[in-house]
């Protein structure tokens, strides 16, 4: 596929249908995540897939809380931005887009606990995130689509302590993977001509 292509057709997807995927594909998308750029240059990232739904139930039962008592109606007969759109599509979806996709992937960078001091102080969690980019990319290259979310506050130490990870370790995302639904809702998004996001020399 064309690189405009996979970055054009780069959306989240949340539902899906129940045509599975080798393993080797999930194998080329992660090799994709390992090519991002690293910090340390030891590329020292771990990647937990979840593929029965037995696995991702157990480790996403805060999205199910989340999401279930996510109230729909303050949403209702009123006029919403394209954000509120958003939001008021997805929550309802954050367990059942990662439970009912063929494959959840889980990854971890190598920290401690995040120090937001200085921007280089992030550097684990920015490399971390550049990984993820090229995972969504190589998914969408490969004709699939994903979902992310980024776990919600305590959401983050229940689903590790549910995956055994380590201490020291952290994931900035869990991303499903599967074929989206080909009548799935796309909503409007916003322009992305940068023309009123550009400064020459200074703000």
């Amino acid at each position: 596929m064309d690189f405009n292509e996979v970055i054009s057709k780069r959306k989240t997807s949340r539902e899906w249908t129940d045509k599975d995927i080798d393993f080797a594909v999930i194998k080329r998308i992660i090799e994709v995540g390992m090519k991002a750029p690293s910090w340390d240059h030891y590329r020292n990232w771990q990647f937990i897939v979840l593929h029965t739904k037995e696995e991702k139930e157990n480790a996403f039962s805060y999205a199910k809380f989340i999401a279930e008592k996510f109230d729909i109606t303050k949403y209702q007969n009123r006029k919403l931005n394209l954000a509120q759109k958003m939001y008021a599509y997805a929550m309802p979806k954050q367990y059942t887009m990662l439970v009912d996709c063929p494959y959840v992937i889980v990854p971890l960078f190598k920290c401690n606990k995040l120090n937001a001091e200085w921007v280089s102080k992030l550097n684990p969690l920015t490399t971390a995130w550049c990984v993820t980019e090229n995972i969504m990319l190589a998914v969408i290259n490969e004709g699939l689509g994903y979902s992310l979310r980024i776990p919600l506050n305590k959401e983050h130490n229940i689903v590790l302590d549910r995956l055994c990870v380590p201490a020291g370790w952290m994931t900035p995302c869990f991303i499903g993977v599967g074929y989206p639904k080909e009548d799935e809702l796309i909503l409007e998004q916003y322009d992305t001509k940068p023309d009123n996001n550009i400064h020459l020399g200074v703000w």
